[in-house]
């Protein structure tokens, strides 16, 4: 009994903590969808895919979304004609570069370590850039969203007439919808998540500890099974240095908010499986990489 409680109450911990990011999210998309035309993107996103992404990069700085907000607004971008590349550099940058990640970050290392504040938010800005560049060139034009109804997809700018009342309706309807669409892959992922931060056993970290590389893809699995949040994981992050590297808690820094279990069923929920595997492989191999670089700096 006290298990089932236990994930009863790290399930109810994880949902309630990503809902209202969540919801944020979904708040965000469908003002974009509400305000923004497929006109107006076209005309401020560049072509050339690195400036594609460095254009992604900033957005998701300027609209500060945790790693379960990103998603709604991903696809919404998606939808709305922009290319893969900046969508996707977007999505992985936002949940480490906002604003609000960055004062947690800085407030759980920087008087003490405050190399790892800038290295999460320098590789955060290479892993994000170069995994938009890569999957804009593996996908291109590819149709990768799953093709959930959404009434409203065949609404059409010059359709509607912006009054207060239709825009707050419009506002409102595409935000039920999207929320809606991702709740339900969210409270899977976060029984998921729950289940395994019951029952893995944490001293089994410890045995990979001493071992530098081993120690890097150890904590990147951790951060990938336990689906923290991004504005919480640096504080568990500083608890782990007595025992691991600064380049292993890097590398755990920057994983968990680019991608996590509940994460990954909220991806499979609206993006092509094919599309999905090769994020998150991508995801693990370029932070992998990343870490391996920092332990010769």
């Amino acid at each position: 009994m006290e298990i089932i409680k236990n994930i009863a109450i790290i399930f109810t911990s994880i949902f309630f903590e990503s809902l209202p990011f969540l919801l944020l999210g979904s708040l965000i998309s469908s003002i974009i969808e509400t305000y923004v035309s497929d006109e107006t993107l076209a005309k401020i996103i560049p072509k050339n895919k690195v400036l594609g992404c460095v254009v992604g990069i900033v957005l998701g700085f300027f609209l500060p979304a945790c790693d379960c907000a990103v998603i709604p607004v991903s696809k919404r971008l998606l939808k709305k004609k922009v290319p893969i590349n900046v969508a996707i550099s977007f999505m992985l940058a936002s949940p480490i570069i906002n604003p609000v990640v960055l004062l947690s970050t800085y407030t759980a290392f920087y008087n003490t370590n405050p190399e790892i504040f800038w290295y999460r938010l320098l590789f955060g800005i290479i892993v994000a850039l170069v995994i938009g560049i890569i999957m804009g060139i593996v996908f291109g034009k590819k149709d990768v969203i799953v093709n959930n109804i959404d009434e409203c997809d065949n609404c059409h700018h010059h359709e509607h007439k912006h009054t207060l009342k239709n825009d707050l309706l419009s506002i409102i309807k595409h935000t039920a919808i999207d929320a809606f669409e991702v709740i339900k892959y969210l409270m899977f992922g976060a029984l998921i998540a729950s289940l395994v931060q019951v029952l893995l056993p944490r001293d089994m970290l410890m045995m990979f500890s001493n071992n530098k590389v081993l120690s890097i893809f150890v904590l990147m699995m951790f951060a990938y099974l336990i689906s923290l949040c991004s504005t919480s994981d640096s504080f568990i992050g500083k608890s782990l240095l007595s025992s691991f590297s600064k380049t292993s808690i890097m590398a755990y820094l920057l994983l968990g908010p680019m991608i996590d279990i509940k994460n990954t069923f909220v991806l499979l929920g609206n993006y092509k499986k094919s599309f999905v595997i090769t994020l998150i492989t991508l995801i693990f191999i370029i932070i992998f990489i990343c870490s391996l670089v920092v332990i010769h700096i």
